[in-house]
């Protein structure tokens, strides 16, 4: 049993229910996930993600980040379905910041440690 340290979630086929599809261990890096995932270049999804990052000051901090992923390359229906069930799922997991994601290529360690620390307050 691995310590499940991502998740990608998604609407089900009926667009109206909102499914995990896919977990990773904690030895994944989000460029593994760009790689090898249920992530597609042209195919909505969240992320949930957390990882270790050690701070200046020497603090270790382990960030929940959600990221929403859509794709420019997206169908216009999906995009909005996506858009307009964003607030849900950040409520549901009770996280305030959503963070959003356009390339696969952005999907790096160090853009996940730079969309953390532009949202936390100091």
């Amino acid at each position: 049993s691995y310590l499940r340290v991502w998740s990608t979630v998604k609407l089900d086929s009926d667009d109206e229910t909102v499914i995990v599809d896919g977990e990773g261990p904690i030895q994944s890096t989000p460029e593994d996930l760009a790689d090898d995932s249920p992530f597609s270049a042209s195919s909505p999804r969240w992320l949930l993600w957390s990882f270790k990052m050690q701070r200046e000051d020497g603090r270790v901090q382990y960030p929940l980040l959600l990221v929403y992923f859509s794709p420019s390359s997206g169908s216009s229906r999906q995009k909005m379905l996506y858009s307009s069930f964003t607030t849900f799922v950040s409520e549901e997991l009770k996280i305030a910041k959503v963070h959003e994601l356009r390339d696969l290529d952005d999907l790096t360690t160090p853009a996940l440690e730079a969309m953390h620390l532009a949202s936390v307050t100091r």
